[in-house]
Parts: C-alpha cells; structure tokens; sequence
C-alpha cells in the first residue's frame, strides 16, 4: 500500500473535497441542494462552523499529497451552532431558493436527529479508482479514534439501504443498525440506516 497521510481538510481541498461529498448522495444531494450542488457545497466547506466546513473534515492523500478520500466528522454536543451555521450560509448561497427547499431540509433535519454524546461521521468517500484498497477502513478507524480521544463513547453514521457495500465495511468494523429513516424528496424515496458502535 502507498503511503497514505490523513491530515485535516485545507480551503484549498474545497474543490476535491465537494465532489467527494456528492459521491455520498449523487442522487439524494442534488435533490435536497438543486442543481448547483456542487458550488453550494464547496461554499459550505470554506464557510466557518457549518456541517460542512473544514474542521471537520479530514482527508486522506496518498502518493505525495493526491487526496483520494475524506470524512466528514463531528462531536454531536455542536449540532444545533453548526445547523444555524449551516442554515445561515445557505441563505446567502441561495438565497429565496432555499425559502423553497426549505420543507426538505425540514424534513431530513427532523428524521435525522444526533444526540449530544455521540461522534458523528456525516460523510465518508474514496474516489472511485481508489476503492477495494483498505482506504475506507482507514477513514472509519481514524473518525473512531478522533471520537475517543474527545471522550466520547459511541460513535454513528447514517448510511442509504441501498449501498451495500458500505453497510458491509461497518458490520465488519462492529456497526450495529439501530433504525431506519424514510424520507421523500421531489417524489423521490430514500431509506437511511442509522448504524451505531460503543467505543471502549
């Protein structure tokens, strides 16, 4: 295996770092966000403080500094300042097209609740050529030890139904489905899986 580096996200990653994050929800995202998703994304990722912004990504390079994985990760105790955050910078991102989506992000906010005392990993992605080589683990091993070392004691994920193949790396890291979220955006259906590990 090449040498492999997993350091925190940069402003300059924002580019690589928003195509991967749409690879986690190539049909969901686009849905939720529009068809600017990917702009909309790699805003949020250079904005302070939101879901999705930098401190709390990390990626992972190999062959001297290509970034070929990220996760995106974070303490559940900073949900609601990082959902205002959030809410704040899509408003001057889209401006009355979010009033618009509005009732979606409702909805996947409400069925997608995080307690205070869990570690959650939002996103996780390796760039197509690079999967099957161990990378994904890495990412996964990497958010679990962040989690204990903030003194956390669980550790969740949500993840869709369909993507098997995901569902099968977590089972093997320990992961334990505990519910199942249904949402419809734009007619369209989606089912989550709410996975969940104690940590020692």
């Amino acid at each position: 295996m090449a040498d492999v580096l997993i350091r925190e996200a940069q402003v300059s990653d924002a580019d690589v770092v928003s195509s991967l994050i749409l690879e986690t929800g190539q049909s969901f995202l686009p849905l939720l966000f529009g068809p600017y998703v990917k702009v909309i994304l790699g805003r949020l990722v250079k904005t302070p403080g939101t879901v999705y912004s930098v401190d709390n990504i990390y990626v992972l390079e190999v062959e001297k500094g290509k970034v070929v994985g990220m996760i995106v990760a974070f303490a559940g105790n900073t949900i609601m300042k990082r959902a205002l955050k959030t809410g704040i910078a899509l408003f001057r991102i889209m401006g009355f097209d979010l009033i618009r989506r509005l009732p979606s992000f409702r909805l996947v906010w409400m069925r997608n609740k995080i307690s205070r005392d869990e570690f959650y990993v939002s996103n996780i992605a390796v760039s197509r050529e690079y999967r099957g080589m161990g990378y994904g683990k890495r990412l996964m091993e990497f958010a679990e030890e962040l989690a204990k070392k903030n003194n956390f004691k669980k550790i969740s994920l949500d993840v869709e139904n369909t993507n098997k193949q995901a569902i099968d790396l977590y089972k093997k890291l320990g992961y334990i489905g505990k519910k199942v979220n249904r949402v419809t955006i734009r007619n369209q259906k989606f089912t989550f899986v709410r996975m969940e590990k104690a940590l020692k």
